[in-house]
């Protein structure tokens, strides 16, 4: 089955790659800009919510802003789907050392924030949001679950869908069971199809073992291999249309994805 979807708006929120201008100069042969931190910049959060927020939220906000921002759609009004491998590391990190050592000075906002939907939660609070807000995991097939999760929306509701893909770096022990070196979020604003613009087609594809895609520099291939929700960057280098060929997403625990330019 094939399905169609119109990318409406698109955001991105790196170290180096604050905001898709900054993408689209590194494709321009540009460097990346060294002193952009990532999860700069939201404004949707009161200030104390700002204070209280952790990375994961700073993080995919800030990609959700811009994909907002980008579609000129207010950010309260679409349905959004909220996928990360392994949610907030950190704070899982934190949270196994201090019980494992000193129980009692478990912080009762990191456990807050340790939820697996905190920043979709913080999205819905920032933004007033009423609609259908999820959050999904899928370890290092996060990406392609969110995809597939925000098509099948937009086919039911016939409505914009917000998609935000993210994931920390991880540290210490945590190391060994999460693949990522880097933090990196990436957002899309998907509706159904319409003329002008990018439409995508989606299909779902067996027996692929690994991504398969027209080459990225360098420095955003780097990106991919730190930190698997940077997968998304093929398809926010395809909204800049500077990728001419089909996108294969590959997933061991579900159907791959094949993405063509409609």
């Amino acid at each position: 089955m094939k399905q169609r979807l119109h990318i409406l708006g698109c955001g991105i929120s790196a170290p180096g790659l604050p905001d898709m201008a900054a993408l689209a100069r590194v494709l321009d042969g540009g460097e990346l800009d060294e002193t952009a931190k990532a999860g700069a910049g939201i404004s949707l959060l009161s200030p104390r919510e700002r204070r209280r927020c952790p990375e994961t939220v700073r993080l995919s906000m800030a990609a959700a802003e811009q994909a907002c921002t980008d579609a000129g759609i207010a950010p309260g009004d679409p349905d959004a789907v909220f996928t990360s491998g392994m949610g907030d590391v950190a704070i899982s990190d934190y949270m196994c050392r201090t019980l494992a050592e000193s129980p009692d000075l478990l912080s009762p906002m990191r456990f807050h924030n340790s939820v697996h939907n905190a920043a979709a939660g913080y999205w819905s609070i920032g933004t007033g949001a009423r609609g259908d807000i999820t959050a999904l995991s899928g370890a290092t097939d996060s990406l392609v679950a969110g995809l597939i999760e925000a098509a099948c929306r937009v086919e039911t509701s016939g409505r914009p869908v917000l998609l935000v893909v993210y994931d920390l770096h991880a540290d210490g022990p945590m190391e060994a069971v999460w693949p990522a070196r880097q933090p990196f979020a990436g957002a899309l604003l998907l509706g159904p199809e319409k003329s002008g613009g990018l439409n995508l087609d989606l299909s779902p594809i067996a027996g692929l073992e690994a991504d398969e895609a027209p080459a990225l520099p360098s420095v955003l291939a780097e990106r991919v291999a730190d930190n698997p929700a940077a997968r998304v960057l093929y398809l926010l280098v395809a909204a800049l249309e500077r990728i001419p060929g089909p996108i294969r997403l590959a997933a061991r625990q579900g159907p791959s994805l094949l993405i063509e330019r409609a």
